[in-house]
């Protein structure tokens, strides 16, 4: 029984820096707006904070279009809120989890 629990614990130990790690690097992926509206600007903040980055765009998004976004700010947790503003004066914001969305192209249909 003493083996199985020191094995155990070894198993932990190990897998709680690799876990953390991953969470620092930076997360890549695209955004496809599938909406009916202008995406201007995206915003994003850990979901437990009042706090938003700059813009992660360069550029605009059009309905329709696909962007490539790398964001690099060493990530603390996976939730981050995305703080979206479109052309006609409008905001929306949307819950992600950017451990999920890495390397992937993120659908945006709200707004």
């Amino acid at each position: 029984m003493r083996n199985l629990f020191l094995t155990i614990a070894a198993v932990a130990a190990f897998a709680a820096p690799v876990a953390a790690s991953a969470q620092t690097e930076a997360v890549s992926f695209s955004i496809e707006n599938n909406s009916d509206k202008t995406i201007v600007s995206i915003l994003y903040g850990q979901s437990s904070s009042e706090d938003w980055s700059d813009d992660i765009l360069e550029g605009i998004i059009e309905p329709g279009q696909t962007v490539h976004v790398e964001v690099d700010d060493d990530l603390e947790d996976c939730m981050y809120d995305f703080f979206y503003s479109f052309d006609d004066d409008t905001h929306y914001v949307e819950r992600v989890d950017m451990c999920e969305i890495n390397g992937e192209t993120f659908e945006f249909t709200g707004g």
